[in-house]
């Protein structure tokens, strides 16, 4: 595998399926079928909204994601780092190491895949 595909793997994994899961349950659930009281209050907050602010917040969740999942990449590239860590992380994969510009690669991707 290689990084490209690494992170377009990830992409379709993470943000394309938390996205559809996340339009669908906003979408399509009703308020009085939720049992968690978070997603009640959520689901009471984008209702009272329009169709157009609607697509604006799901956009936002997809965006949100993509900088959660870029961040994490970006640990294991070394240009971002955590606080009390000694060594280098390193992500491999059938022995071949995928890290370095796994970051950049996978923001780039998101911006040629945005809706």
């Amino acid at each position: 595998m290689t990084p490209q595909d690494f992170v377009s793997k990830l992409g379709a994994e993470v943000v394309d399926k938390n996205y559809a899961l996340y339009r669908s349950l906003l979408l399509d659930t009703v308020v009085s079928k939720a049992l968690d009281p978070y997603w009640q209050r959520v689901l009471m907050l984008f209702g009272e909204l329009t169709a157009d602010q609607r697509e604006v917040l799901l956009e936002l969740t997809r965006h949100v994601t993509i900088d959660a999942v870029a961040n994490v990449l970006g640990v294991i590239d070394g240009t971002l780092e955590l606080v009390d860590t000694d060594d280098v992380f390193r992500l491999t994969y059938g022995g071949r190491e995928l890290g370095g510009d796994l970051q950049s690669t996978f923001l780039e991707l998101a911006e040629q895949s945005a809706p």
